[in-house]
């Protein structure tokens, strides 16, 4: 069944900057395709899902999706899930669409003022209203959604209304006039394991250093904050001696990102792609969070040989280019701390693990670059198809009466 649009009224329609959820704590069997024309790979924590992104769980497997507005989705064993509509508009106004294909996720999060959240199972769709805390089965024959904190707004072919906390509604994807409603919700297995990350994630300490709304929680259990006379209050991680950033984790392509770091580090999503990390002479490495939140790759420098390629951190304040004839060479270069990987053309993930440094002759012809080439576009992506989920084809579209696309135009039923 293909679920009703909601056309959104907002002040424009062009995009603003991409937006990009975190994989985060997982266990089992995890698989993510990234877009249609991706294989299936093993999950990663840190692995940065786009708009579009399916992940899937195993037998036994649960996995925590973490969202750029702070809210969590969490999906238990045996499901698919696809995150349908991830979009920022150029007011800045966030668009989430989280759509269920079958078997149980939970939500919970609060929208900003001006954003627009919703969750999406065969039959059904559902608004979040205000800070909820929704759990959403959809299995052969029927679809379920208890509201466990909250307000949401239901709607289905058959009926729209607002459902309050305590409320279990029940929908027949195959017949669009029948649902249920119970003023009780029955416990499930998963809810306390969704109640303990919700608990883990919620008012996290370092928030009020960093202006990012996700990766918070992991902070405060892996390092503390402190002082420090060059760059202000800085991030210091519980690291092993010997440790540095960017040395542990892979570079996997991303259409819209190019090369971007996924980091081993169980806390590397917010010090590697928000700000800017620096060796201090007394605290060892630190992390400087960056004032804006713009999600960034990597900050890194890039080197080029004929079979591998390099790269360092950039330090805080380091306004280092290749373009620039008169650059001072990257501090992270001086110090030596460039980390090393073979590197081929077209190659769409570039991991260091195991390999040696190259030898001093093949540095002398090593040389910087502003960053990796990118892999040759196949035209035969553009052909790749997925199978169409239980949910249909579901996009939250924003119309401004008046422009070229016209008035909003009555919602579809099928």
């Amino acid at each position: 069944m293909r679920l009703l649009t909601l056309l959104l009224v907002s002040a424009a329609v062009v995009s603003g900057a991409s937006r990009f959820a975190r994989l985060g704590e997982f266990q089992g069997q995890v698989e993510v395709q990234l877009t249609a024309a991706d294989p299936w790979i093993p999950a990663e924590r840190n692995l940065p899902l786009t708009e579009l992104a399916w992940v899937r769980t195993g037998a036994g497997a649960r996995v925590e999706i973490e969202m750029d507005d702070g809210s969590a989705w969490r999906l238990g064993a045996d499901s698919l899930g696809e995150i349908s509509d991830y979009t920022r508009l150029s007011t800045g106004q966030r668009i989430t669409l989280l759509s269920l294909d079958h078997g149980t996720a939970y939500y919970t999060g609060q929208p900003g003022t001006k954003d627009v959240t919703m969750l999406v199972m065969p039959g059904a769709q559902l608004t979040v209203l205000q800070g909820s805390r929704i759990r959403q089965t959809a299995q052969a024959g029927s679809s379920q959604a208890a509201v466990l904190e909250g307000q949401v707004r239901f709607s289905s072919p058959a009926e729209e209304m607002d459902l309050r906390e305590g409320t279990t509604v029940r929908v027949d994807p195959a017949n669009s006039a029948r649902f249920s409603l119970n003023p009780e919700i029955g416990a499930a297995p998963l809810d306390r394991w969704s109640e303990d990350r919700d608990k883990a994630q919620s008012s996290p300490a370092s928030s009020a250093y960093v202006n990012a709304g996700y990766g918070l929680a992991d902070l405060d259990s892996a390092g503390k904050w402190v002082p420090s006379d060059t760059y202000g209050v800085v991030w210091k991680p519980e690291v092993a001696d010997g440790w540095a950033p960017y040395r542990k984790g892979r570079w996997r392509y991303f259409d819209a990102l190019g090369y971007t770091w996924v980091s081993d580090d169980s806390w590397g999503w917010l010090p590697y792609h928000n700000g800017r990390w620096a060796h201090d002479q007394d605290l060892g490495w630190v992390w400087q969070p960056a004032e804006s939140p713009v999600f960034r790759p990597g900050e890194v420098y890039w080197l080029r040989g004929s079979n591998f390629t390099g790269w360092g951190p950039l330090a805080p304040g380091e306004d280092w280019s290749v373009a620039n004839p008169g650059a001072v060479t990257p501090q992270g270069y001086t110090a030596g701390l460039t980390a090393f990987a073979s590197f081929r053309p077209d190659i769409r993930t570039v991991d260091g693990a195991g390999f040696s440094a190259p030898a001093a002759e093949q540095m002398k012809t090593a040389y910087f670059i502003p960053a990796l080439p990118s892999p040759a576009f196949l035209t035969a992506r553009l052909d790749a198809v997925r199978p169409m989920l239980q949910v249909g084809s579901t996009r939250i579209l924003p119309s401004v009466p008046g422009v070229a696309f016209g008035d909003a135009p009555a919602a579809a039923r099928s």
